[in-house]
């Protein structure tokens, strides 16, 4: 039986026999009500194993302009992280969106304009004519005269060409008609640098390693997509573990650590320090999460899902780096009333190493309101700074150097960055003694690793 999600305005289903996941817009579609349902096409696309997406248009969709940003941005990684490698784009009414549509994922993947589903499902099982392997040897000067473009041509005029080009054989599923269209897509994605990017990710593929008969990205992938449901079943067993053996032992968790960021932990070292200052049981979890960068990394989604989970356990400490931290100012707690302690307790070592971090909530609406835009949100959600605080608040204690961070277990998954640490309270925080105790423990182990 196949697996369907059905809603007012699209429903999503798993063709499992035909390889390929449709979706069908049945009208207007905003905001969650677009990219739910196709976020969930994805992951019954990796669940499925199905390298084909069809999307039908009963209707014109009418897409805002931040879905094309949240399509562009998001969900093109998503799709490509799910194995897709194929969208057919289902429309008998000659609509004007699914032009740009085709144009926006035909950058990411082989896309087809078809009349119907049937069409669909026998060009996906149309193996690529030895004509179109012909003209995959062109170069992107030769690509750009057959479409009658010069060299200067942009990807604008080279879309608006291959449109008009296409547009004759489009819907029809004679072999010449098809033959035609795949040659002209061939001679299209070349001339767009399209075919190059994807020559490399699958030159790439090809020298990964597989394990029980699926490639490491495929894992990687299915971990990724489950990590929601893994984190949140796993937090509510560990809650339940935590009760009973609390309640019949004793012990249980003193304390818990919550590090969110885009960076690898070993966080061995983090529970020593805490357990030598005889917290027991501490808990150390990590949260990996993108916030807008320079690097076209997307955001995980699943990463939020994971900070969530793990932050209404309510965490003592919260450790970022000095990239996320920008963005989350609203989960940090001031430190001022804790300053001295904290810095009293503290080695020289750690007190030269550390410096304050400042920020208010207008500077913090600024970064919110950067992220919302980078992303497609909502613009109800853009607020205007000038309706908040600029009085700084003490976020926490930054440390920059990149042994100490190192020697603390800790990696960055930035290409051009190193991970620094920002310690911090959490704002649901209530233990200032405690508090102190785990900051002070916290710092000080990390300046200790690098004097060993």
């Amino acid at each position: 039986m196949n697996e369907v999600f059905d809603s007012k305005l699209i429903s999503v289903e798993c063709k499992e026999d035909d390889g390929i996941v449709l979706s069908v817009l049945k009208g207007k579609v905003i905001r969650d009500d677009f990219r739910t349902p196709m976020m969930h096409a994805a992951d019954m696309a990796m669940r499925h194993n199905c390298k084909v997406l069809a999307i039908q248009f009963d209707e014109d969709p009418k897409l805002e302009e931040r879905e094309f940003v949240w399509i562009r941005k998001v969900y093109l990684a998503n799709l490509k992280k799910c194995g897709i490698e194929s969208v057919y784009l289902i429309d008998s009414n000659e609509l004007s969106v699914v032009k740009d549509l085709r144009s926006l994922f035909g950058s990411k993947f082989k896309a087809i304009v078809c009349q119907n589903y049937e069409e669909a499902k026998g060009r996906s099982t149309v193996k690529t004519d030895s004509s179109t392997s012909k003209f995959a040897s062109m170069t992107r000067e030769e690509a750009l005269k057959y479409m009658g473009l010069d060299e200067s041509a942009d990807i604008k005029e080279i879309d608006d060409r291959f449109w008009t080009m296409s547009k004759k054989y489009r819907g029809k599923t004679d072999a010449e008609s098809m033959a035609m269209e795949d040659e002209i897509s061939t001679i299209y994605d070349i001339a767009s640098g399209r075919a190059e990017v994807r020559f490399e990710e699958e030159k790439r593929r090809e020298n990964e390693k597989k394990y029980f008969g699926r490639y490491e990205s495929d894992w990687k992938n299915i971990i990724h997509y489950n990590w929601k449901t893994w984190i949140l079943a796993a937090v509510i067993i560990i809650a339940g573990l935590a009760v009973i053996i609390g309640y019949f032992t004793g012990l249980g968790s003193e304390c818990s650590v919550l590090v969110f960021g885009h960076m690898y932990l070993d966080s061995t070292q983090m529970k020593e320090a805490l357990e030598e200052e005889g917290l027991k049981n501490p808990y150390v979890g990590l949260a990996d999460m993108v916030v807008p960068n320079d690097e076209n990394i997307p955001m995980d989604e699943m990463g939020n899902e994971s900070f969530n989970a793990q932050f209404y356990t309510n965490p003592d400490v919260l450790i970022s780096d000095d990239r996320c931290y920008l963005y989350y100012f609203n989960v940090f707690q001031d430190l001022s009333p804790l300053e001295e302690q904290i810095m009293a307790g503290l080695s020289d070592e750690a007190k030269a190493g550390i410096e304050p971090i400042y920020m208010s909530e207008r500077e913090s609406v600024r970064y919110k309101n950067d992220m919302y835009s980078e992303w497609g949100y909502d613009d109800e959600q853009i607020r205007n700074p000038q309706e908040f605080s600029d009085t700084p608040i003490l976020i926490g204690f930054r440390i920059t150097d990149p042994d100490v961070i190192t020697n603390y277990g800790v990696e960055a998954k930035w290409m051009s960055r190193q991970t620094t640490f920002v310690f911090g309270r959490c704002v649901n925080s209530t233990d200032d003694a405690k508090t102190v105790k785990m900051m002070v423990a916290l710092i000080n182990a990390a300046f200790k690793e690098k004097t060993v």
